[in-house]
């Protein structure tokens, strides 16, 4: 079991102050607590989004929402420029997610972490098993908190290249824009669960990328993993989905549900929830409540209130906008209505 996060310490925040020797520039841009609008910006492999909102009441209501497409990562610091510029992000705090393609993740025994110094010896300790040169790297890891009976306590060390880290910031830094915290989307996902004390199971499809599946409960991931190739899934005709082009996924959220419950020994699953572009996604519902023995259902965005119906390809951005936020009120959940609340490695 692999969690695919990096750059977290152990409430999932970014350890940007801790001594990384970053340039001061890049430090100085997350000091900044006078501001009355969140943002969050979610950047994936074909697109950066964007998710703007201010306070309103015990909530947040949303004000802007946008994405820019991007196919290369000049493209990408292009778009962020325009974001902040176009959105005014000088007077907001934002969370960036990092695109899952610059973070890289591997296990170790938790009794191999270095006892002194982690971002100096801890680069060295992984360098033959993170394609990052240990010079180029910022890692930090997680205590995973879930084991089979009978295993040595495992550690996930999450790594991210300096070098990209400085680019994606440097647009912040000459606008003098605040941002509040860098970290994945699974964590900014795990956030926004709303429903206290029961595990659900999220499962996330973007375009051009693998699945994500996540097992969250009370806002901490209990167990994570890519599916691999399920990305043609956003582009299938109904015909196909038919055909059993949902097998795939069916069976591995079912495998994650058995080895959650049966391995890892935890109460079942209460519901499981969907998040996916394209046209597909009731689709998709449809075909894994025939098989699945829980209920699936669209991620509700009850977390912001908008104006405007927010698309659930937004979730990521969302997450990001309030990510530093106070956690919401618990509510119970409920395995049966439409209305879910909140949503928030084995490989």
């Amino acid at each position: 079991m692999a969690y695919q996060d990096t750059l977290v310490d152990h409430d999932g925040v970014i350890k940007i102050t801790m001594k990384l020797s970053l340039p001061d520039s890049i430090l100085n841009i997350f000091q900044s607590n006078n501001k009355r609008f969140i943002a969050g910006i979610a950047i994936l492999s074909d697109k950066v989004q964007l998710v703007k909102a201010e306070p309103n009441g015990e909530k947040y209501k949303c004000v802007a929402f946008v994405e820019i497409p991007i196919s290369n990562e000049d493209q990408t610091i292009s778009a962020l420029v325009k974001l902040i510029n176009d959105y005014s992000l000088t007077s907001a705090k934002t969370t960036i997610v990092l695109p899952a393609n610059k973070v890289e993740s591997t296990q170790i025994e938790r009794s191999e972490l270095p006892e002194n110094d982690i971002q100096t010896t801890l680069p060295w300790k992984v360098k033959d098993l993170i394609n990052i040169a240990p010079m180029d790297m910022i890692c930090d890891y997680i205590e995973m908190p879930l084991q089979p009976t009978g295993q040595q306590p495992k550690a996930q060390v999450l790594a991210v290249a300096k070098s990209y880290l400085e680019k994606i910031t440097q647009p912040f830094h000459d606008e003098k824009a605040a941002i509040s915290a860098i970290t994945t989307e699974q964590f900014a996902l795990a956030k926004l669960q709303q429903t206290g004390n029961a595990s659900q199971l999220i499962f996330i499809q973007h375009k051009k990328m693998d699945g994500t599946l996540l097992i969250v409960k009370n806002q901490e991931i209990c167990f994570a993993r890519k599916i691999r190739n399920t990305a043609p899934i956003v582009d299938m005709t109904p015909e196909q989905l038919e055909m059993g082009g949902s097998d795939t996924i069916a069976i591995e959220i079912q495998r994650s549900i058995d080895y959650y419950e049966s391995q890892l020994k935890q109460p079942p699953i209460k519901n499981a929830l969907l998040a996916m572009e394209g046209n597909n996604a009731e689709l998709m519902i449809t075909a894994l409540n025939k098989v699945l023995p829980v209920k699936t259902k669209l991620i509700p965005l009850d977390n912001l209130e908008s104006d405007q119906e927010l698309d659930p390809k937004f979730i990521s951005a969302v997450g990001a906008a309030l990510y530093m936020t106070p956690s919401q009120p618990e509510t119970p959940v409920d395995t049966t209505s439409d209305q879910v609340a909140g949503v928030n490695n084995e490989n």
